[in-house]
């Protein structure tokens, strides 16, 4: 039978330097949240831009910005789902 690690063998693993894939995730995990803080509120925010769209009517002149104006809103929802969940 093998016995329990000792205190000091614990001790020394915490020690360790980071891996680089460690670093390199931390990395992105940096410049990521930014990019994810401002699609939430892009996400949030973009509906009431339809607002002014579906009040003025005019369908022939925004037929392919409302599109358009979707598919970012699908966009940055996706993008900015995971924001401040922990």
């Amino acid at each position: 039978m093998s016995s329990p690690p000792t205190i000091q063998n614990d001790r020394a693993s915490e020690f360790e330097p980071p891996a680089p894939r460690n670093v390199a995730e931390a990395a992105a995990q940096k410049l990521f949240t930014p990019v994810q803080f401002l699609s939430f509120w892009t996400a949030v925010a973009l509906p009431f831009g339809y607002v002014p769209l579906l009040y003025h009517g005019n369908f022939s002149s925004t037929a392919g910005f409302l599109p358009l104006l979707l598919a970012l809103n699908v966009v940055a929802m996706v993008v900015g789902h995971g924001y401040k969940r922990d």
